[in-house]
């Protein structure tokens, strides 16, 4: 049988929740210049390939995504985008059209 352990807080959890009815914040990504849109980050161009490490387009990423989700019939209503200086790093977020009353889901990528 599995041991449980029992964790006590100081406070309820109650007052962790915010009571705040405060709209959720718009979609922001810090970036290391600007945010790029798609468009924009397919002409980044990739870096140089070593004997052991083969880099992939970063739009190739986003393109991958976007048919996985469109075979789910999920589109995207928002999305935006950073790269590294030199090209390594990219990291995005994109806002699906799926959502409920109340609450919009996101989809952060690291590449």
């Amino acid at each position: 049988m599995q041991e449980t352990t029992v964790i006590e807080q100081d406070q309820p959890v109650g007052a962790f929740l915010s009571s705040s009815s405060a709209p959720a914040p718009t979609m922001t990504l810090c970036s290391y210049g600007s945010k790029l849109t798609r468009d924009e980050l397919a002409r980044v161009t990739r870096p140089a390939a070593t004997a052991t490490h083969k880099p992939i387009p970063q739009i190739a990423v986003v393109e991958k995504l976007m048919e996985a989700l469109s075979f789910r019939q999920i589109g995207v209503v928002r999305e935006e985008y950073a790269v590294s200086s030199d090209g390594m790093k990219m990291f995005g977020v994109m806002d699906p059209s799926s959502a409920f009353e109340g609450c919009r889901f996101a989809i952060g990528l690291r590449n």
